[in-house]
Protein backbone atom coordinates (compact mmCIF):
# COMPACT_ATOMS: atom_id res chain seq x y z
CA UNK A 1 0.00 0.00 0.00
CA UNK A 2 3.01 2.75 0.60
CA UNK A 3 4.17 1.50 -2.27
CA UNK A 4 1.29 2.31 -3.93
CA UNK A 5 1.03 6.28 -2.20
CA UNK A 6 5.08 6.63 -3.30
CA UNK A 7 4.74 5.82 -7.00
CA UNK A 8 1.94 8.54 -7.38
CA UNK A 9 3.02 12.10 -8.60
CA UNK A 10 2.76 15.00 -6.12
CA UNK A 11 2.64 17.54 -8.90
CA UNK A 12 -1.67 17.31 -9.10
CA UNK A 13 -1.46 18.45 -5.22
CA UNK A 14 0.82 21.46 -5.48
CA UNK A 15 -0.61 23.75 -8.30
CA UNK A 16 2.85 25.96 -8.32
CA UNK A 17 5.58 24.42 -10.33
CA UNK A 18 8.05 26.49 -7.78
CA UNK A 19 8.82 28.28 -5.06
CA UNK A 20 9.32 31.40 -6.90
CA UNK A 21 6.03 31.32 -8.56
CA UNK A 22 4.41 31.36 -5.10
CA UNK A 23 6.41 34.56 -4.48
CA UNK A 24 6.36 37.89 -6.41
CA UNK A 25 9.48 38.90 -7.20
CA UNK A 26 9.69 42.18 -5.50
CA UNK A 27 9.12 39.81 -2.07
CA UNK A 28 12.16 37.80 -2.51
CA UNK A 29 15.07 41.07 -2.72
CA UNK A 30 17.47 40.82 0.12
CA UNK A 31 20.60 43.03 0.11
CA UNK A 32 23.90 40.45 -0.55
CA UNK A 33 26.13 42.54 1.82
CA UNK A 34 25.98 44.18 5.28
CA UNK A 35 25.89 48.26 4.75
CA UNK A 36 28.62 49.09 7.38
CA UNK A 37 28.63 52.02 10.02
CA UNK A 38 30.45 54.85 7.92
CA UNK A 39 28.05 54.27 4.69
CA UNK A 40 25.25 53.95 6.89
CA UNK A 41 26.26 57.20 8.38
CA UNK A 42 27.36 59.15 4.97
CA UNK A 43 23.93 58.37 3.69
CA UNK A 44 22.18 59.63 6.82
CA UNK A 45 24.66 62.61 6.82
CA UNK A 46 22.16 64.70 4.73
CA UNK A 47 19.04 64.16 6.69
CA UNK A 48 20.55 66.18 9.16
CA UNK A 49 18.49 69.37 11.02
CA UNK A 50 18.70 72.86 8.79
CA UNK A 51 19.46 75.98 10.68
CA UNK A 52 15.90 78.32 10.66
CA UNK A 53 16.84 81.36 9.19
CA UNK A 54 13.06 82.97 10.05
CA UNK A 55 13.80 83.97 13.83
CA UNK A 56 12.75 87.43 14.37
CA UNK A 57 12.38 89.79 17.70
CA UNK A 58 8.74 90.08 19.05
CA UNK A 59 7.73 94.26 18.61
CA UNK A 60 5.81 93.68 21.84
CA UNK A 61 8.02 91.95 24.23
CA UNK A 62 11.25 91.42 22.70
CA UNK A 63 11.66 88.22 23.04
CA UNK A 64 12.37 85.53 20.01
CA UNK A 65 10.02 84.09 17.65
CA UNK A 66 9.31 82.74 13.84
CA UNK A 67 8.24 85.04 11.61
CA UNK A 68 4.86 85.23 10.74
CA UNK A 69 4.09 83.25 13.60
CA UNK A 70 2.46 84.25 17.25
CA UNK A 71 5.00 85.33 20.28
CA UNK A 72 4.62 83.04 22.53
CA UNK A 73 4.71 85.03 25.39
CA UNK A 74 2.52 87.38 24.62
CA UNK A 75 0.18 84.97 22.91
CA UNK A 76 -0.07 83.41 26.79
CA UNK A 77 -0.42 87.17 28.32
CA UNK A 78 -3.52 87.66 25.90
CA UNK A 79 -4.96 84.41 26.85
CA UNK A 80 -4.84 85.03 30.49
CA UNK A 81 -6.32 88.27 29.63
CA UNK A 82 -9.58 86.79 27.57
CA UNK A 83 -10.18 83.66 30.34
CA UNK A 84 -10.19 86.54 33.21
CA UNK A 85 -12.61 88.23 31.48
CA UNK A 86 -14.62 85.52 30.32
CA UNK A 87 -14.77 84.45 33.78
CA UNK A 88 -15.85 87.50 35.29
CA UNK A 89 -18.75 88.05 32.46
CA UNK A 90 -19.83 84.42 32.85
CA UNK A 91 -19.93 85.02 36.85
CA UNK A 92 -22.41 87.51 36.26
CA UNK A 93 -24.39 86.14 33.67
CA UNK A 94 -25.13 83.67 36.10
CA UNK A 95 -27.04 85.62 38.49
CA UNK A 96 -30.61 85.27 37.74
CA UNK A 97 -32.16 89.27 37.87
CA UNK A 98 -35.12 88.93 40.01
CA UNK A 99 -36.98 92.09 39.71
Amino acid sequence: MFAAVLRTPLAHLWPFPSLADLFPPFLLAVPKKKVSHSRKAMRAANKGLKDKQNIVSCPGCGSPKLSHHLCANCYSYINRAWKAKNKTTANIADIPDLS
